[in-house]
Parts: structure tokens; C-alpha cells; sequence
């Protein structure tokens, strides 16, 4: 885009690239020149049926800079990228070699005094205002980052792009920033079917929480580890186990193996593997090397067998492994506090300041508790908990199972002979994230004026009106530039008051900060080295010896690792068995940046995810049960989730042919709950014609009148309309949606069909969402217990209306009447003022609340068919009472009813919820027996032994 390309060269060779990619048939980029980039996407027929569309080949050049050399990396990808199961993103990465590698780094200065280097030749972002001043190899995050989000919808169908200076600190969507784990082995069912604008945005962004697979699928259970040394990839570790799987879950096969393979100072790789997969059916019979051997072949063919040797099988082994899996994980924190007063900007100033002043004291403990350090048994973040020699006192917090200690420059011992505060600077110099208070008529702050290597993060935090009820504080951000960006964003021109929430988000925002301080080169390398080190010591001290070893080594030397076997191909489909995520590569058009990117999709039963190349972050994430549908168009696959937003991507095709992207269809039909979406074509004489539908504002059809032009076309109730003659309906209004009805005589729809049970298919549980209409309303934790009204509830409430409107109680024959809109305010007002009205009316007797209850009266839950419409019974049905009487009756029938279903809905919910409690205590109480039995008879062992000595 020409807002990125400052120099005519570049420009002139992106607009050439773009126009060839325009020129290919089915290219997703939309091309921006002098123009809306919304204008130029061309608008294909949504529900065409090429095969072709959605698959371009593999060897096609990318249009993006973010694409690495694939000649680089086309041999550390997997081989059978849909024969293997990722369980979280970082493996998902490794295996397709994304994100930084250790080797690739230098030993340039970091931290804060990188800006000082005479060899550092960046000059910064040109980002600045009244708390941070701009400065050479850092970024600043001052409140008007722009998010980005690949998908279109309402936030990105108006966006003309970004300029040059954003592109570098782009905040994520809190969705694909807390996307870690993609296989849920826990079993642990943790709520929340709703949409990502209802989920909290303040998140912890996960570490390598896939960890912990080693701990919960390894230890305990009978497993295998192999150790060698290549003399390229260096120390290997290898763990395997088996793992019967429910046959429930599964139509075919029981067993799946689980693999981590951990080479050297690359990332771990936690996979699995189903046994169908194998070649040979009987595969849980054979020996153990020749399993390992066909496993790595279909994972890792990169790693030579031949150098691997059984570890020895003792519990220090399990103990090594579990503490070189889990280094990367951290849950105490250090962070430093610097007071800047009035007039003052630079580091010497900040630690000479001697005390603290009273808005320095209101926001230490508002942030945290201030703790007597003699004596203090929580973490102390090298300070001195016995002698005072760092203090007296310190601020100390807890959050979500994090401790954070804070090193504060007025707490910290004050030297009045050094002008230099070594003795405060040795703790907050060492710190990675340091927070910077100002106090009103402060200087900007820049992290030139600091010297250290290790602070890359600086939190400027400003006050206002200090020391009053109405008390507010400003927020800037200056991170090195080896730091990811990182959240939660900070929101344009906050000023955040002194309150619970911004007590949350500030403790997120440090904990994500150090978070993403260890992903930088500096610490990446650090945590590389020790890595490769505790597994060097692994291959050397605890391996036993193999039995043919001489002879496996010297194929292993002189053929080039081990003898290459003949091609294998998986006989029949095995994702259908695995949790995990099967992966493809992918090119999606990013709508943030009117841009085609290269990507790796994870698809697993639980998350749908999105990794860029070649940094390998996420850049996309969604749950699997927020998918409503895709279709297969000239643009490539279009996939549509929560509220209709929609994906669009092309799988890359190895061998020309639609079989990667038939694979990925079957994926979704197994994981998702949606399903693919068809085209309908409407026509009508005239405008003031009927449709014979009525539809609400997310595109659900909520009646269809028989014989008209819908109900032979094909549209049924609890239909979805995801397009709209090629328009999105998740970008367009109820209004738009109203007037593009109300002035078309032939008009194409992308439609999705209803579920199984009628009900329309919903990326949210919640029907009346206020985030359909732009309304970003957080799910509290009180909302978060309540289950939102099922399709059912919500219909008979709109029966209930249109029997109170209309004379006849029939919808009205036109599509125009914008009254049937679900989340109409109007007609919410006239349902709770009728609920209000019936709930003063009550039954004479039990007898008549259980007829009401067991004869229901009929709803239209879908529309009638032919033969109940025309029985003499429903004619005996009108004939018996009045209009007015049927529609009183009806009214009061059916309130009754919906208060009854509720009610029995809830006690049958908490019933549910006692019985698992129960359940659970059962559990425990057995638990608790078997091992009071087991320690009772430990003690009776060692009372024998006793009385044998």
C-alpha cells in the first residue's frame, strides 16, 4: 500500500507484485491503488462450486514480506501434516519452523542501552506525548495502536489500512493473544460459549503452558525415552507413550501415541499420533525401536533413529525431564518503581530522590500491600528479609496465581554520598519491566537516560489529581524493539480512575510485559543455552546401551542417517481420532491490512488457529463451536463464526489438486457444528412484492409464510443468511438489511441452514447479543452463571408478541415491517410489559398448571406443513372461541408455560450440578480411603522392620 512504501522503488514493486497477484485467477488480495481497498475486492458470485477456487499451488510466490525463504525451511516441515496432532501452538510452530531461532541471534547491547549504542542505527517510532518522549531502538505504545484482525466484520469493512509507522505495533485480539493450548487433555469443561466480544479482554498472555504435557500424559503411566547426540541438530530427547482413547469419542481405531521430541535449543514439539496411522495394524505388539523408528519418519524424519539409545528408566530421568520442559515457565516476577517528580526526566534524578510524597504513597498501595520484610516467607525478589540491609518495608501483590515484588526507588536504601544510587540501582537496574510514576509537571521519559541491559519494558504511569476523590491516571508503554507487543491494549485516551479494573489491567499488563521480555533475542538465547546444556547432560550421563549399536551408528554415519524407506501413504483418514490440531498451510487475506499473508492453520477440536510466517505468532484464534458455516467461492474458502464475521483463506495445494482443501472441509464438518452454505436466488415482479420472510438483525431467518417466494426457494425458519448479494451481512445494519430487501426484485443469499433440531446455527449462545450491534459489553462473572434464552424461549416470546400486535395473530406479509427484529427495543418493551402482565395471573388450582404444562399449545417452531394445516382438527381449533378469547387464552397459556419450562430447567440444571458435585466427593472420599489404607499399611511394614532390628 502507498501508505507503507515511502520510497517510489518500493511502491512501484509492491503495486507490480499486486497487480500479478490481482491478475491470478481466484486471488484473495485487494489491491489499493489510489482508492478504497473495500472497491476493489471483486465481488464473485458467493456460492460458487469451483473446486479449484480455494487451493493454489505450493510453489507460488507469496505477496507479502512476511513469507520466509522456503528454500530455508522447506526441510523442517512436517511430512504428514494431517497424520500428526499438535497439542499447543509453540509445537504447532516448531514443526513448521516458525518464530525465532537461537542461531540467528547476535550479541548486540540490549535493554535501555541499546539506544545508546554508537552501532544502533534505528531511530525509533517518531511516537511521543506528554509522558514518553520518542527514542532510538524502542517502541511506544501510547493508545492508538490499531488491533488487528483478519477476519471482515463490522470493525474492518470500512478500513483503509494503516500507515507505516503502526504496522510495527499492531495490538492482537485478545483472542489470539491468550491462544495456547489447541488440545484440552484435562477433560474440564470451563464455560463461556459465547462470543469473543462478550470474553474479558484484560487476559494473561500464556507462556509455554504446553509444558506441562510431560507431567499430566507421561508421568505415571508406563512410557519410553530415547537420548542421543546429532552432530547438526546436537543433544535429542525423545518420550513416548501409548494411550488408550475413549471408543465413544471415536469410529475407528483406540490407541493413540503421544511424542515430545526436544532438539537441542529448538522448541519442544508435544504430538500425537494415532495407531491406525501405522503401517502395521498390530502395532501396540511390537518391539519398541521400530516403532520409534516409523514415528519419527512420520513426525520428524529429520532426526536419524540410528543415533538414539534407550534413557535409563529411573525416577531422576522423569524428574530432569520435567524441569527442562517446564523452564519456561514463570510465576514470580520482579519489577521495579521509579518516582519522577515535577521537572524531572532523567534515571540520576529518579534515584536521588530521597522520599516518597503523598500521590506516590496513594498509588503503591493501590497497586499492591505494603510488607515488613524481616520475616517475610512469600517471594522476596532478592531483597533482604533478615538484616534490612535493601529496607524496611516493600510492595508486594498477588494476581491469578502470580506474585509480583516490587523494587521501589523511595523504599530501597538511600546512599546521600553517591550520586549514582547503587545501592537502589543494583534491583531496579536489574529488573525487566520498570514503572515510571509521574507526578504532575514531569518531564516525557525516555529510556535513553537509562543505562542497563536488562530493563526493556518501561510503564509510564502519570497521575491526575492527586490525592482527591477524583483521581485518574494516564498510561504510556516504551518497550525495546526485540519485544513483542504484548496486552491489554491501552484504550485511545484513557484516563483510568482508581478502581478494581484498572488495578487488574495494570498487574496484567506487567505480567504480560516480563512475559514477553523472555521471548525477546536477549532472553531466548539465555534460555536456549541452558536448555542445550541440561539436555547435553541427559544424553551423556543417563542413556543405556543399545544392542546392535555399532552397526545402526555406522549406517547412521556413512548412508546419511537412517536408510530411506519407500514413500508411505496413510490408508483411510485418521483426524477424526485426534484432539489435537491438524495442520495446513494456508494464504489469508488480512482485512487489517488489505494484504494476502502467508499462515499455518491448526485445526483441533477445540480451537481454530492461525500462525503467521515466519514470526509464528497468532494471529488468529477461535473456539471450534463459534464456526456456523463455510462456503467454497472464487475468493477461496470463506469461513463464518460468531456473529457472521468471515475468514477468507486458500489452502496451498503440494500436488495441484483440491485435496488438501477437501481434507480441511472434512476437518470442519468433524469438529465444528457448522456446515456449508448454499446459494439462493429470489426474484419478484414487482418491489412491493413480498419476500415471505422475516429476518432479524444477525441474519436469522425467524418465519418463513408458506407458498411464498422463500418457502419455494428453499428457505426454511432457523436459516442463516451469512451474504447478501455478495455484502456480509456482518457488516451491514438491520436498516441496510431493510432497504436492501425493500428496493431488490432479484436477490442472491448465502445460506446456512439450520441445525438438526431447527434451531439456527450461533457462533454465540446469546440471541439478544449486544455485540451484533457494535456494542462491546464484557460478560460480567454474575451474567457469566446465567444461560441465556434458548430458540425455543425466544420464539414462543415472539409468537407471544405477534399474537398482542396483530388482529389475525399472523406475521405480517411483508419483510418491511422492521418490528420482528429479536432485538427491536419496541418489541422488548411489549414482551416484558405483557410478561408483567400474566405474572399477576395466576392458576386456581395444580391440576390446571399441570394440563397447561402437559398440553402446550402449538408454536410455529417450524413453519406447518401442508396436512396440519388443512385437518379438520385445527379448523375445530379457530372455530371454538372468539378472537379476543383465543388471543387471551394464548397469552396467559403460554406465559404460564414459559415460567413452568424455566423453572424446571433450572431445577434440572442444579440437580445436574449436585449430582457431579456428589460424584466428585465420591471420588475424593475413595481416594482418601485408598491412600489411608495404603499409608496404614506402609506403617505396619515399618513397625515390622522396626521390631525386627
Amino acid at each position: 500500500m502507498e501508505e507503507c512504501t515511502p520510497s517510489s522503488s518500493s511502491s512501484s514493486s509492491a503495486t507490480a507484485r499486486a497487480l500479478d497477484m490481482f491478475n491470478r485467477r481466484g486471488s484473495v488480495l485487494a489491491v489499493v491503488i489510489a482508492g478504497n481497498a473495500a472497491d476493489v475486492l471483486p465481488s464473485a458470485a458467493a456460492g460458487a462450486t469451483s473446486s479449484s477456487s480455494a487451493a493454489i499451488s505450493a510453489d507460488q510466490p507469496s505477496s507479502t514480506n512476511s513469507d520466509p525463504d522456503l528454500e530455508t525451511t522447506s526441510d523442517w516441515r512436517p511430512p504428514y501434516p494431517r497424520l500428526v496432532a499438535f497439542h499447543d501452538c509453540l509445537s504447532l510452530a516448531s514443526a513448521w519452523s516458525l518464530g525465532l531461532h537461537p542461531t540467528w541471534l547476535d550479541d548486540k547491547p540490549t535493554g535501555a542501552s541499546q539506544a545508546q549504542s554508537p552501532s544502533e542505527d534505528d531511530s525509533g517510532d517518531g511516537k511521543y506525548n506528554e509522558l514518553l518522549a520518542s527514542c532510538p531502538a524502542f517502541r511506544n505504545e501510547l493508545g492508538w495502536e490499531p488491533t488487528r484482525r483478519l477476519a471482515l466484520s463490522r470493525h474492518t469493512h470500512d478500513y483503509s489500512g494503516a500507515e507505516a509507522h503502526e504496522c510495527e505495533t499492531w495490538m492482537r485480539e485478545h483472542a489470539a493473544a491468550e491462544a495456547g493450548i489447541l488440545e484440552d487433555v484435562s477433560n474440564v469443561y470451563l464455560g463461556g460459549r459465547l462470543c469473543a466480544a462478550r470474553q474479558p479482554k484484560t487476559v494473561i498472555e500464556p507462556q509455554d503452558i504446553g509444558s506441562y504435557y510431560y507431567r499430566h500424559c507421561f508421568v505415571g503411566r508406563q512410557h519410553v525415552e530415547y537420548f542421543g547426540m546429532d552432530d547438526v541438530l546436537g543433544p535429542i530427547a525423545i518420550s513416548m507413550v501409548r494411550e488408550n482413547v475413549d471408543r465413544r469419542d471415536i469410529s475407528q481405531g483406540s490407541s493413540i501415541y503421544r511424542m515430545i521430541i526436544r532438539i537441542s535449543d529448538q522448541r519442544t514439539m508435544r504430538v500425537a499420533v494415532a495407531e491406525e496411522a501405522l503401517s502395521s495394524s498390530e502395532a501396540s505388539d511390537r518391539s519398541t525401536r521400530p516403532l520409534m523408528r516409523e514415528l519419527l519418519e512420520i513426525v520428524c524424519p529429520r532426526i536419524s533413529f540410528g543415533i538414539l539409545r534407550p534413557a535409563l528408566q529411573t525416577p531422576r530421568v522423569e524428574e530432569l525431564l520435567m524441569k527442562i520442559d517446564e523452564q519456561p515457565i514463570y510465576t514470580r516476577y520482579k519489577v521495579g518503581i521509579m518516582l519522577c517528580k515535577a521537572g524531572q526526566s532523567t534515571e540520576e534524578q529518579m534515584y536521588n530522590n530521597e522520599s516518597s510524597t503523598p500521590a506516590f504513597d496513594e498509588f503503591l498501595d493501590f497497586i499492591g500491600q505494603r510488607v515488613t520484610l524481616k520475616g517475610f516467607e512469600s517471594y522476596k525478589g532478592g531483597l533482604d528479609t533478615r538484616g534490612d540491609t535493601t529496607g524496611t518495608h516493600s510492595i508486594y501483590a498477588e494476581y491469578q496465581a502470580h506474585e509480583i515484588m516490587f523494587h521501589v526507588s523511595t523504599l530501597l536504601p538511600f546512599t546521600p554520598s553517591n550520586r549514582q544510587q547503587l545501592s537502589r540501582k543494583r534491583h531496579i537496574g536489574n529488573d525487566m519491566v520498570t514503572i515510571v510514576f509521574q507526578e504532575p509537571g514531569a518531564l516525557p521519559f525516555s529510556p535513553i537516560t537509562v543505562r542497563s541491559h536488562f530493563q526493556h519494558v518501561f510503564i509510564i504511569v502519570r497521575v491526575h489529581n492527586e490525592c482527591t476523590d477524583n483521581v485518574t491516571y494516564s498510561v504510556a508503554v516504551s518497550r525495546s524493539k526485540d519485544v513483542p507487543p504484548f496486552g491489554p491494549p491501552i484504550p485511545k485516551g484513557a484516563c483510568f480512575s482508581k478502581c478494581a479494573e484498572f488495578h487488574d489491567w495494570l498487574l496484567t499488563k506487567i505480567v504480560n510485559a516480563e512475559n514477553a521480555v523472555h521471548r525477546s533475542k536477549k532472553f531466548a538465547t539465555m534460555a536456549a543455552r541452558t536448555r542445550r546444556e541440561a539436555l547435553r547432560d541427559l544424553v551423556e550421563n543417563y542413556v543405556g546401551p543399545h544392542q546392535n549399536e555399532g552397526a545402526s551408528k555406522i549406517a547412521s554415519r556413512f548412508l546419511g542417517g537412517s536408510v530411506k524407506r519407500k514413500e508411505r501413504h496413510n490408508p483411510k483418514p485418521t483426524n477424526i481420532v485426534m484432539r489435537g490440531a491438524i495442520s495446513w498451510l494456508v494464504d489469508v487475506h488480512d482485512y487489517s491490512t488489505n494484504q494476502r499473508i502467508s499462515c499455518v492453520l491448526g485445526v483441533s477440536q477445540d480451537a481454530i488457529v492461525l500462525l503467521e510466517r515466519p514470526s509464528g505468532s497468532v494471529v488468529f484464534s477461535t473456539p471450534t463451536h463459534s464456526i456456523i458455516g463455510w462456503a467454497n467461492t472464487e475468493l477461496g474458502l470463506k469461513l463464518y463464526y460468531d456473529h457472521g464475521d468471515q475468514l477468507l483463506l486458500r489452502c496451498y495445494a503440494e500436488t495441484g489438486t483440491d485435496h488438501e482443501l477437501n481434507e480441511l472441509i472434512r476437518r470442519l464438518e468433524q469438529v465444528t457444528k457448522g456446515d456449508e452454505a448454499k446459494e439462493v436466488v429470489l426474484r419478484r415482479s414487482k418491489t412491493i412484492g413480498p419476500w415471505g420472510f422475516h429476518v432479524q438483525d444477525e441474519g436469522v431467518v425467524t418465519d418463513v409464510e408458506m407458498y411464498q417466494t422463500a418457502w419455494r426457494a428453499g428457505i426454511r425458519q432457523g436459516s442463516r443468511i451469512v451474504e447478501m448479494d455478495a455484502m456480509p451481512v456482518a457488516t451491514l445494519t438491520y436498516d441496510k438489511i431493510c432497504d436492501q430487501l425493500a428496493v431488490s426484485e432479484c436477490i442472491r443469499l448465502l445460506l446456512i441452514s439450520p441445525a438438526q433440531d431447527g434451531s439456527p446455527r450461533r457462533g454465540c449462545e446469546d440471541p439478544n447479543c449486544p455485540a451484533v450491534k457494535g456494542i462491546e459489553q464484557m460478560l460480567t462473572p454474575d451474567a457469566f452463571a446465567k444461560q441465556p434464552l434458548t430458540y425455543q424461549e425466544m420464539f414462543r416470546m415472539r409468537n407471544l408478541e405477534y399474537a398482542t400486535n396483530s388482529a389475525n395473530s399472523s406475521p405480517a406479509p411483508s419483510f418491511d415491517e422492521k418490528s420482528f427484529s429479536f432485538s427491536n427495543k419496541r418489541s422488548i418493551d411489549k414482551t416484558g410489559q405483557t410478561t408483567q402482565r400474566q405474572t399477576t395471573i395466576s392458576s386456581t388450582s395444580v391440576l390446571d398448571q399441570m394440563c397447561s404444562l402437559l398440553n402446550p399449545p402449538k408454536c410455529l417452531n417450524r413453519a406447518q406443513s401442508d396436512e396440519q394445516l388443512r385437518s379438520p382438527i385445527m379448523d375445530d381449533l379457530t372455530r371454538k372461541a372468539p378472537l379476543s378469547a383465543r388471543e387471551s387464552t394464548n397469552d396467559r397459556d403460554l406465559s404460564e408455560l414459559i415460567r413452568v419450562q424455566t423453572h424446571l430447567e433450572r431445577t434440572v440444571q442444579e440437580k445436574r450440578a449436585l449430582e457431579m458435585l456428589a460424584q466428585q466427593l465420591r471420588k475424593q472420599l475413595l481416594q482418601e480411603r485408598q491412600a489411608h489404607e495404603n499409608t496404614k499399611r506402609e506403617m505396619e511394614r515399618l513397625k515390622k522392620l522396626y521390631e525386627k532390628k
